[in-house]
């Protein structure tokens, strides 16, 4: 096991995990839910030992909300950044992803794109927007997050600030209450 670290083109630096097989071409990328992190989830030390013990390497991707909060590092500019739940944005969801693509597409013949539950979501989301068949042949959901069930907590007070805030070009704020928990 190994750490891996990826810029994403705004250059916010991802801390994954390599579970590195011997001269493997192949590879399957896991991408996170909300607050899924290798260091929370013995369920990929699993996954990453067994599949590095059959030839197929493994990268636990950690994107932007795999903790409620951490600091990390802008590969661009040098700086400190704060990542986490706290400020999900899934309209990195895309860069998040593209940056483990860019690492395997380096590294690797074969790619096999995966998520776990809001990661599951997010895989969906970059297929649907991305045709991306010369980086990713094959791909596994497992346990995609139920938006409907979440959003059932949502109150509607909470939807209407929401809504004003992206209506008046704010939609960038932090908003002054936990979203979903």
């Amino acid at each position: 096991m190994e750490d891996l670290n990826v810029a994403t083109k705004r250059g916010t630096v991802l801390n994954g995990v390599l579970f590195p097989a011997q001269k493997s071409d192949t590879v399957v990328i896991a991408i996170t839910g909300i607050h899924g992190n290798f260091y929370s989830n013995p369920f990929y030390y699993n996954i990453g030992g067994t599949l590095s013990s059959h030839g197929i390497d493994f990268i636990y991707a950690q994107t932007c909300d795999a903790f409620g909060e951490i600091e990390t590092y802008n590969a661009n500019t040098g700086a400190k950044e704060l990542i986490g739940s706290w400020n999900e944005r899934f309209s990195y969801t895309d860069e998040d992803i593209d940056a483990y693509l860019d690492y395997a597409a380096k590294n690797y013949r074969h790619v096999i794109l995966a998520g776990h539950s809001l990661g599951a979501n997010k895989v969906i989301r970059y297929l649907s927007r991305h045709h991306d068949t010369t980086r990713v042949e094959n791909f596994i959901l497992m346990s995609p997050a139920n938006l409907a069930y979440m959003m059932s907590g949502v109150s509607a007070g909470e939807k209407d600030f929401i809504e004003k805030l992206v209506r008046y070009g704010q939609g960038e704020k932090v908003l002054p209450f936990y979203f979903m928990g």
